[in-house]
């Protein structure tokens, strides 16, 4: 069997995530590594062979980082991060091996020793684009890991390349020369066996969390050489170019295995690859890919700015066989289809229907949140609407028998009269429009002719929570006492947003309507029958969450929708907002860059900053994921966490129109993720919330 890169798929962990804690998880990591030297382990180095750009280090369960500089010994726990324009070239200092780190990338030195006489080499990938070039290990106790957050890369002899994609937590890894064998784990922490997909030269394979569960062999096929140059660093196509020779005699070493395999009559190289080579017609495709790979992944480099033309001459310049040496000016593209396996090609048609059926599933469920937060929105208005008419009438009736007590005063009598009720009410002196609500308690009326005398007036309520300005989710909850036979009331000014039935000592908890994210100082009352208590204030309640609004009318084909951070305080540090938009493709469409820039006094603005829009489509719908986070440059130190004091927007997003005849089109805001330094969720919702826009 030739030699092979096992990956463990890991589920459910967001690349983001990993990105944010890096400085703190790494330090847990080596403070274990330190620990006492059991089984006989010994240390190791890996020397920096080359350094361009900006790049630092961090020595094992240090916090401080230095300038990285050439020669200098790298040991387990050790990590580095480069900057834009930047790049480390690793060398292990017993073996040989190399390690090409690009720039804004993250890596991590884990495991560099020697046990039992196997050396063991491991390094984690966070962030960033790296090559890794393996010689063939000795024995099988040597291991040598490449670990990303979505994969664990198990190499025996190869050469192949690796890129995370923080943003959307993808990754994807490619090979020029070897095997890899990628399977997908149960978690993070448990990384046994199961289902796996062998990765021969001239193929990739993208690992990540989302949708739902298939057959791994489902998610590996031939390469795309443009799309990987996309994702790579220049010094890493540059370590591709420069260690030609040693892939293309790695592939024959593959090219033969399979020509042993074929000869025996076996077909399939092993159970789990993606290829089946019948014939020898087959063979000669497959095996004719592996070179046009090399080919087109310069060529790609080349238009793309990212390898010079004098690389590629140089590369040839090395190559004796002239059949062998890279075309870059019409190479034919790669047999698509080569050797693929039909039950392979099956599995994968399943796949796409178990993929569609998955976001069918979403949409209906978007759908029927939506169906049923309008439904509640008209229960909560005829609510609201049969209150308001009841107090209304209280209000009309209570006023009537007042004014015709009052109609009976003398003119001194109706004076001494509302300055009792001033002062049992506790409020200003009102203008001449005030009336009051009900008789004095010394007026002598019959209070069955009123609403109730001043000894009919409930006590207020004791509130027993929240006593300091709190910082909640929907629903929020206030607690208090109230007296037995009252109602207590929570109110937004006017506006009822919550009740409960008084129970005398016992505590009662109200729990508030869903509020939409802001700050709110709310009072609470009880009230029996039209007589209410003195109001009672309760501290400021900030509900957490992100705000969706229209911002102005359409210009240049265009509108503007403002996301707008609402509730938060020092109190909810956090690191990376997450936010997704759904909108019919038909009606509105982004055209704008994926990369956004940094603006002044939006919560995301700075160089320690990085925000992302990404629109994805259906047939009929589309929806645009905002990403955002703070991140550690060079030389700035620990990121600070993000604070805000009010209001503060997030993002302007401009959306075309495609269709403005309706005049208006629908936008949800459908799932908002917050979370904090250590990958911790501050702020997480599904609920949907909705506007119409102006399209015209």
């Amino acid at each position: 069997m030739a030699n092979a890169v096992r990956i463990n798929r890991r589920k459910r962990k967001p690349a983001l995530a990993w990105v944010l804690v890096f400085a703190m998880l790494f330090q847990g990591v080596a403070a274990l590594a330190l620990a006492s030297p059991a089984n006989a382990k010994s240390s190791r180095s890996a020397a920096v062979v080359e350094v361009k750009g900006e790049a630092t280090y961090k020595k094992s369960g240090g916090s401080r980082s230095y300038a990285v500089y050439q020669d200098l010994n790298l040991n387990q726990g050790d990590s580095i991060v480069t900057g834009p324009s930047s790049s480390v070239v690793l060398r292990v200092v017993d073996r040989e091996d190399e390690i090409t780190i690009g720039e804004n990338s993250e890596v991590y030195i884990s495991d560099l020793v020697e046990k039992n006489g196997g050396k063991k080499t491991k390094v984690k990938s966070w962030a960033g684009s790296l090559w890794a070039k393996v010689k063939s290990l000795v024995g099988s106790e040597e291991e040598f890991e490449v670990e990303t957050p979505t994969a664990v890369m198990g190499v025996r002899g190869t050469n192949f390349m690796t890129s995370v994609n923080w943003k959307t937590g993808e990754t994807t890894m490619a090979v020029a020369a070897g095997i890899v064998s990628a399977s997908e784990a149960d978690s993070a922490a448990d990384r046994k066996q199961t289902e796996r997909v062998s990765v021969y030269p001239a193929q990739q394979v993208r690992l990540d969390s989302s949708g739902p569960n298939n057959d791994p062999r489902t998610r590996a096929e031939y390469a795309d050489p443009k799309a990987l140059v996309d994702v790579l660093d220049k010094k890493v196509l540059e370590s591709f170019i420069k260690n030609i020779g040693d892939i293309q005699k790695e592939q024959d070493k593959i090219k033969e295995q399979l020509k042993g395999n074929l000869d025996k009559g076996v077909g399939k190289p092993d159970g789990r690859s993606i290829l089946k080579i019948s014939t020898a017609a087959d063979l000669e495709a497959v095996t004719t890919n592996f070179d046009r790979f090399l080919s087109l992944l310069a060529k790609s480099a080349v238009d793309a700015g990212k390898l010079t033309q004098k690389a590629v001459d140089d590369a040839n310049a090395s190559i004796g066989d002239a059949s062998r040496k890279l075309d870059i000016n019409n190479p034919p593209a790669l047999d698509k289809n080569a050797g693929i396996d039909p039950e392979v090609e099956q599995l994968k048609q399943q796949a796409e229907s178990k993929n569609t059926a998955y976001e069918q599933e979403q949409r209906e469920l978007r759908d029927n949140q939506a169906k049923l937060a309008a439904l509640l929105d008209r229960i909560e208005a005829d609510r609201q609407r049969i209150q308001d008419q009841n107090r209304k009438a209280v209000a009309e009736a209570d006023q009537k028998a007042t004014d015709q007590y009052t109609s009976t005063l003398s003119a001194d009598e109706k004076k001494k009269f509302e300055e009792s009720q001033r002062k049992n009410a506790n409020q200003p002196a009102p203008d001449s429009s005030s009336r009051p609500t009900s008789p004095p308690a010394d007026s002598g009326s019959d209070s069955g002719s009123g609403g109730g005398s001043t000894d009919d007036r409930p006590s207020a309520p004791v509130l027993i929570s929240p006593t300091a300005e709190a910082t909640v989710r929907n629903p929020a909850q206030i607690k208090l006492k109230a007296a037995a036979g009252t109602t207590v009331r929570v109110l937004n000014g006017t506006e009822e947003v919550g009740r409960a039935d008084g129970l005398g000592d016992s505590e009662v908890t109200v729990t508030l309507r869903a509020l939409q994210p802001g700050t709110y100082n709310l009072t609470a009352q009880a009230f029996r029958e039209s007589a209410a208590s003195v109001p009672v204030s309760i501290p400021p309640i900030h509900i957490l969450g992100v705000g969706l609004a229209q911002v102005g009318g359409i210009k240049d084909g265009k509108i503007n929708l403002a996301l707008t951070m609402k509730g938060f305080t020092a109190a909810t540090p956090f690191y990376s907002v997450e936010a997704h938009l759904l909108y019919d493709k038909a009606s509105l469409d982004y055209r704008g860059p994926a990369d956004l820039t940094s603006v002044p006094g939006t919560v995301f603005y700075g160089s320690q900053t990085a925000e992302t829009l990404r629109q994805v489509s259906d047939v009929s719908k589309s929806e645009l994921i905002y990403a955002a986070t703070a991140f550690e440059t060079q030389g700035s130190g620990a990121i600070k966490p993000i604070q805000l004091s009010g209001d503060t927007l997030l993002v302007n997003v401009p959306l075309s129109v495609v269709d403005s005849a309706a005049g208006s089109a629908k936008v949800d805001l459908g799932y908002i993720k917050i979370i904090d330094k250590q990958g911790n969720t501050v702020y997480e919702s599904r609920d949907i919330q909705s506007i119409s826009v102006g399209t015209k």
